[in-house]
Order: structure tokens, then C-alpha cells, then sequence
């Protein structure tokens, strides 16, 4: 089977599944350019975005390029687990200046979510803007301070760590 073939053919449950396919096909040529090619498809997304972190969390890098790939499908993120898969590959992503804009709208609408994933994840791609982008420092250290007094535990346990990094 191709890597396409079992992205699509995922049961949408089992990362031991998404894990043997990334063994599988990791080293292929074109790996990356799949998984970008398909990160805005309603149907694989949540599959393509778990290889893609899985990629990254392996140590991989991405070219400006394939940074800016997935900057542009952010508004097309539909699951919730593809959103907070991309949340997390943040930190390794090249962000330019003129794609902050829609990092943030993105940001935005996943702190307005009620998954408690998200809105800590979210809170984590705040401070990774602050950390490449002055002009976000200020609004984040007092969003995040807001944050500590009033947000779920869980996602209260996500920022101290954030905080604790700085």
C-alpha cells in the first residue's frame, strides 16, 4: 500500500496503526510532500497531521516552504485533532511575519473552543509568536497571566509549563 493509501484507509482510532505507517514510509521520497499535499483534506487530516508531528517530534525539519504550506491551510483544520497537531508542530514551524496574522486568527478560534486541549495548545502558540515576534510579548504575558487565575486545570498545568520554559 501507498502512504495515501493508508492515510485513507486509517480507522481514525488507532495511532499504533499511524505509527506502523509512519515506519513504513518515513524515509520515502515524497513522504513530506504527501502529508502536506493532504493536510487540508476534510477526510485525512487528522491522519496526515499526526504523521506530520510525528515527523517533526522524530527530529525532522520543514523548509520555509513547507512551512508556509501548512500556515496556508490553517482555516481549512475542520477536527479537532488535526487543530491541536498543528498547534503542537508550532514550535518547529517557520513563521514569517507576514503569515502571523493568520496564526493568529487560527490561535484565536482554538481559544475560543471547549476542548481543553486546544485552548492550552493555543496558549502554547501565543507564547511561540511572543518568542518571534516582540510586538506579541505585552498581550501575551498578560493573556497568559489571565489565563493561570481562570482557565480549566488542565490547561492551567499547560501554561505553567509554558511559563516555567520562558
Amino acid at each position: 500500500m501507498t502512504l495515501l493509501d493508508e492515510i485513507a484507509s486509517w480507522d481514525n482510532k488507532s495511532a499504533a496503526a499511524l505509527q506502523s505507517t509512519y515506519e513504513r514510509h518515513c524515509d520515502e521520497e515524497g513522504f513530506l510532500a504527501t502529508i502536506l499535499e493532504h493536510i487540508a483534506d476534510v477526510e485525512l487530516q487528522p491522519a496526515a497531521t499526526w504523521l506530520l508531528k510525528r515527523h517533526l517530534d522524530a527530529g525532522n525539519s520543514l523548509s520555509p516552504r513547507g512551512s508556509r504550506a501548512i500556515l496556508c491551510v490553517l482555516p481549512d483544520q475542520e477536527h479537532w485533532e488535526s487543530k491541536l497537531h498543528i498547534l503542537q508542530c508550532l514550535p518547529y514551524l517557520d513563521i514569517p511575519e507576514d503569515e502571523s496574522a493568520g496564526v493568529e486568527e487560527f490561535l484565536d478560534s482554538c481559544l475560543e473552543s471547549d476542548n481543553k486541549f486546544l485552548r492550552a495548545w493555543a496558549y502554547n502558540g501565543y507564547n511561540e509568536l511572543s518568542l518571534r515576534f516582540p510586538r506579541y510579548r505585552e498581550e501575551v504575558n498578560l493573556m497568559l497571566t489571565r489565563a493561570i487565575e481562570s482557565e480549566a486545570p488542565s490547561v492551567r498545568a499547560r501554561i505553567r509549563n509554558i511559563l516555567k520554559s520562558r
